[in-house]
Formats: C-alpha cells, structure tokens, sequence
C-alpha cells in the first residue's frame, strides 16, 4: 500500500508539472482519469496494478 502511495504521489506531481509547462493539456489528464474510472469498473485495473507493480519491482530488485 505504502509503494502505491508514493508511486500515485510521483505520477500527480509528474502531471502536474507537465500540465504547467503545457505539454499537457488539461483535458488529457481528465481523459486518463475518466479511463482508469473505466478499467477499474470493467475489472482491468488489478491487471494493470499488477503489471506496474511487477515493473517496479524488477526495476528495483537488488539482491
């Protein structure tokens, strides 16, 4: 819970920061949302969370 905290916090100031700059425009970021809204109600989110979750791990595995 505490990866997906951080992770959430990383990518809203991520987006945040590009919508300042103007490389994104505020209706992108609204149309992403509309579309997690999606996935999470059709059931595709956990494969997703499942996916980043594996990425990040194999990014930071360091035995």
């Amino acid at each position: 819970m505490g990866a997906a905290l951080i992770l959430t916090a990383v990518l809203a100031l991520v987006t945040y920061l590009l919508v300042r700059s103007g490389e994104l425009k505020i209706w992108h970021v609204l149309l992403v949302g509309v579309l997690g809204i999606y996935l999470d109600r059709i059931g595709w989110a956990d494969p997703v969370v499942y996916g980043v979750t594996w990425l990040v791990q194999g990014l930071t595995h360091t035995t």
